[in-house]
């Protein structure tokens, strides 16, 4: 293992610990666990990607996303973010608000540059985009949830009394 291999692992690990604190048990084992999957769909090889999930795996998501304008990669990018800003949302309720959009922006830009240190990757802007794109559309997502589940009343605000203004 060399030295821009440590450090991504170490990358990965602050990242996944960082996510995971101060949430419940359950929330914590799957930020930890998002954050490790995450990083390993973005950092390793696509050659070593297609070895774990398979050519014919890879041949059937290419054909899925054919008909659009997005590459596999984009969409990859995409979903991935888009599961990482929901479970931001929904596992961290200290980090709503504010927090929540900047970490997304954080993370999203720190992907691709981390992205460089692999030798088979490299950090792109469009990347950076759909990362953005993906993990604004995560956490509008966790606020849905966490509305629904609140009776579609923002969480925080004020119980409205029948016949009081």
């Amino acid at each position: 293992m060399d030295a821009s291999e440590l450090i991504l692992a170490a990358l990965v690990l602050l990242v996944g610990g960082v996510l995971a604190w101060r949430s419940g048990p359950l929330a914590r084992v799957v930020l930890f666990l998002s954050a490790v999957v995450t990083s390993a769909m973005l950092f390793l090889p696509g050659s070593q990607l297609t070895a774990i999930i398979g050519k014919d795996a890879v041949r059937t998501l290419n054909r899925m996303v054919a008909d659009t304008p997005w590459t596999l990669s984009d969409w990859l990018h995409f979903a991935i973010f888009v599961w990482l800003g929901l479970m931001l949302w929904l596992g961290r309720a200290d980090l709503r608000g504010w927090k929540a959009w900047a970490l997304v922006v954080v993370l999203a830009v720190a992907a691709e540059v981390a992205q460089g240190l692999t030798p088979e990757r490299s950090p792109r802007v469009d990347d950076v985009l759909l990362n953005l794109a993906g993990g604004m559309a995560g956490l509008l997502m966790g606020i849905a949830c966490v509305a629904m589940a609140h009776g579609g009343r923002e969480v925080g605000s004020p119980v409205q009394r029948p016949g009081k203004r």
